[in-house]
């Protein structure tokens, strides 16, 4: 597909803010990597000077296969370009001292989070309604913007307490979760100007994908970044920012042309993607959104078949008609397993889809089930490496200690509170206080153990490499509980870690130590990365997973008000707006054919529940759309209305 003139124009425009707007399927990944090589083959910009952020792995992968077929690899190793977390993670692990922090700082997860937070809510003890995980989330909401004082959050002078709890107890064990990457940032340009100046002067051109999803904390190191110089191009679509329960803000997109004067606004409108018949309803159904940038969807692409619409009496008959339809479908046409996707708004709609499938022999593949580093054995792996590492990481320290002896957890976190000394340098010490703790010389004897192991690891970090230290420590593990590990337990992760040393070993100045793997780990290994299909299969996943994807035909199960849109959004004519835009994403997957279905009764939170059909499907012109079912029961008079 050769540039047309108006791709050619966003490519050639360099200096100054720019703004695209790309719809759905309309070829913003080709302008962004063109744009870069033309930087550098026919401007003559230096490739050092630009960074390239993206939102995930998958999606800075992709760019850098597309640039490698296009630019030598010396220029292509020099541009800057990752996720938002990980090229800021790179830089806080330069910066961190300034801030208060080692270079070798652990990254705690959400699991890590909630376990903090869990221990903070028993010693003092509070009666509080709110569990740690939704503590949690409304800790990552505050640090996403930016410590907003008008977030609504529950028992706030409560919650104030807790976090400052947080905050002290992650500084004390020099952990950062993944919103302290940006947060941090943030402080670092704030309040070290020189060390801003610095990356100002370095990132002369800041590229941006999926501008729409930025939150407040990542639009402010933006700011600083490019306030320098002024040359910001951003890409996005207004009518896909769909994450904003993530902290994702949708004004950063709405609002660019007021944050950067004199910004110029291109709009990417062709669709590549679709038939005219999904084109027209995608525009139809995103028209009725308030919060928008205008911008009108076209495609010379054919017309195609209408939307589908059936209605079933139960979610049961609405798994039997996928499944029904996608083996007619491959009857009748070319079309593969891998071709059609099966989307939901919630994870609970996918039981009921899989028993159907497998009922007629359909292969399927589930995306966002829980992935291999949440198993027990895992974590139990990670804690040791993490502790190597970082000998202050209280998490991993504890769940090391759990397994040695889980009564003396809470005895070990009194004593270190009580003489204020950390766990770590308790274990260094058991001697000392092995009548505080009351232990028997066995569990004595197994925390000698279990330091001069660590301490033996230590001295190693940097003489040999992460997979040479993990290879030590699963064998350490096999060693003291054979019962519990096995070789196949682990052997996933060890391949993950050869591949990691591998690959940065090609690299100029790559970075073969344990604490690079980690940092690589929590960051993109352990990213929700939507990859392509390649097996052929069925697609099953919710339709946030299935941003960024696209397939040949496309079902949306369960289009039901209280479902899809959400119940939690009913009330709220903002959230509404995000429904919306989710259903939009979700149509504009489909290529070929969509079909769209929703259910009578179904069972919900433990109860049959009648339905009523979603707003989307009412929102929907008639001229685009076919009822599959019109004498079904379920299609009572008010229902039919809707199409008339």
């Amino acid at each position: 597909m050769s540039l047309n003139s108006n791709q050619r124009k966003i490519i050639e425009t360099i200096n100054g803010p720019i703004l695209v707007l790309a719809g759905a399927g309309s070829g913003k990944t080709r302008v962004i990597t063109h744009r870069i090589v033309h930087m550098i083959q026919n401007v003559g910009i230096n490739p050092s000077n630009i960074l390239a952020l993206t939102f995930t792995k998958k999606a800075s992968i992709e760019m850098k296969n597309r640039i490698s077929n296009m630019l030598d690899k010396k220029d292509l190793d020099k541009i800057t370009l990752g996720t938002f977390h990980s090229i800021f993670s790179i830089i806080l692990r330069k910066e961190s001292h300034w801030i208060g922090y080692r270079y070798n700082y652990s990254i705690y997860d959400h699991k890590d989070s909630e376990n903090v937070i869990k221990r903070i809510l028993e010693d003092i003890n509070f009666d509080i309604s709110l569990k740690p995980k939704e503590i949690r989330i409304k800790i990552s909401e505050y640090k996403n913007n930016l410590y907003n004082k008008n977030l609504k959050i529950k028992k706030s002078e409560c919650f104030i307490k807790i976090y400052e709890s947080y905050i002290k107890r992650c500084f004390q064990a020099d952990a950062l979760d993944f919103d302290d990457i940006l947060l941090k940032t943030n402080d670092l340009f704030f309040y070290f100007p020189k060390i801003l100046k610095k990356y100002q002067k370095k990132f002369k051109y800041i590229l941006i994908d999926e501008y729409q999803d930025t939150n407040s904390s990542q639009n402010s190191i933006v700011k600083y970044l490019a306030s320098y110089h002024n040359n910001i191009f951003v890409v996005g679509d207004d009518s896909q920012s769909i994450y904003a329960f993530r902290g994702a803000n949708i004004s950063n997109i709405l609002n660019f042309h007021i944050d950067y004067n004199n910004a110029k606004i291109f709009r990417l409108e062709q669709n590549y993607r679709s038939t005219n018949y999904i084109v027209q309803a995608s525009n139809n159904i995103i028209s009725f959104n308030k919060n928008q940038i205008f911008k009108k969807i076209w495609t010379k692409n054919e017309k195609g078949e209408k939307l589908k619409i059936y209605c079933a009496f139960s979610e049961k008959e609405e798994a039997q008609y996928i499944a029904s339809f996608i083996l007619s479908i491959k009857k009748k046409t070319k079309f593969e397993y891998k071709n059609f996707a099966i989307l939901y708004r919630a994870n609970m709609q996918s039981h009921v889809i899989e028993y159907a499938l497998k009922e007629k022999n359909i292969p399927y593949k589930i995306y966002g089930s829980i992935s291999f580093e949440k198993r027990k054995e895992i974590r139990d792996f990670l804690a040791y490496l993490r502790v190597i590492t970082n000998p202050k990481d209280e998490e991993s320290l504890l769940r090391i200690i759990k397994k040695i002896n889980t009564r003396i957890v809470k005895t070990i976190l009194n004593l270190s509170k009580k003489i204020e000394i950390q766990i770590y340098e308790i274990i260094k010490n058991i001697d000392n206080y092995q009548f505080s703790l009351s232990i028997n010389k066995n569990t004595k004897k197994q925390f000698n153990k279990l330091f001069l192991k660590i301490e033996k690891w230590r001295t190693k970090l940097g003489k040999i490499n992460a997979y040479i230290i993990a290879k030590k420590v699963v064998n350490f593990l096999l060693e003291i509980d054979s019962k519990n590990y096995s070789n196949e337990d682990f052997k996933y992760i060890l391949d993950n870690i050869f591949h990691y040393v591998h690959e940065q070993e090609k690299l100029k100045n790559g970075d073969i130590s344990l604490f690079g793997f980690l940092q690589y780990f929590y960051l993109e290994i352990n990213e929700n990365i939507n990859e392509k299909n390649e097996e052929n299969k069925v697609s099953l996943m919710t339709v946030h997973l299935s941003k960024g994807l696209e397939f040949s035909i496309v079902f949306i199960a369960g289009l039901e008000e209280n479902l899809f849109p959400a119940k939690s959004s009913l009330d709220d004519p903002l959230q509404i707006e995000e429904e919306r835009r989710l259903f939009y994403v979700a149509l504009t997957r489909a290529q070929k054919i969509a079909v769209l279905t929703y259910t009578k009764y179904r069972y919900l939170w433990g109860k049959r529940k009648v339905n009523i059909p979603s707003r989307f499907i009412n929102e929907l012109n008639r001229n685009f759309i076919e009822i599959k079912n019109k004498n079904n029961l379920c299609l009572e008079k008010k229902i039919i209305n809707y199409f008339n």
